[in-house]
């Protein structure tokens, strides 16, 4: 699949948003709060490509974070010896990484820029319907 124009998505960071909140307002509150945040905005926002782009990368992000703490660190970690040492601290690393690629959303979609996660990027450009 084809990359997504990021200066087509980048440009409606100025345009109204089809909730009525200002665009960089709905990319805060959609990685803010994780994959839930993520879904909201992505199936309620119709018009707004910055808002859906990102919502999406939200929702990816969120899902890999709580996957990496439920799947790795809780079940995995289950594991003796392996997962004690292993797995409980491992899946708390990866979600550590995507809150701070989340962090790095926040700021980057203040500044009208949407901050492509890498791999999850490629999966938000495969998915993303206009």
């Amino acid at each position: 699949m084809a990359e997504v124009d990021m200066a087509e998505v980048n440009k409606d960071a100025t345009q109204k948003s089809s909730t009525g909140l200002d665009p960089k307002i709905c990319v805060l509150l959609a990685y803010l709060f994780s994959w839930l945040g993520g879904l909201i905005f992505y199936l309620i926002e119709k018009e707004n490509k910055f808002v859906k782009w990102n919502a999406l990368q939200a929702l990816i992000l969120g899902i890999i974070q709580a996957g990496s703490l439920i799947i790795i660190s809780s079940i995995l970690g289950l594991i003796p010896y392996i997962g004690w040492f292993f797995f409980s601290w491992l899946g708390w690393v990866i979600a550590v990484v995507a809150w701070i690629f989340g962090i790095v959303a926040i700021v980057m979609g203040f500044q009208g820029n949407s901050f492509r996660v890498p791999g999850v990027a490629k999966l938000t450009d495969k998915y993303i319907k206009y």
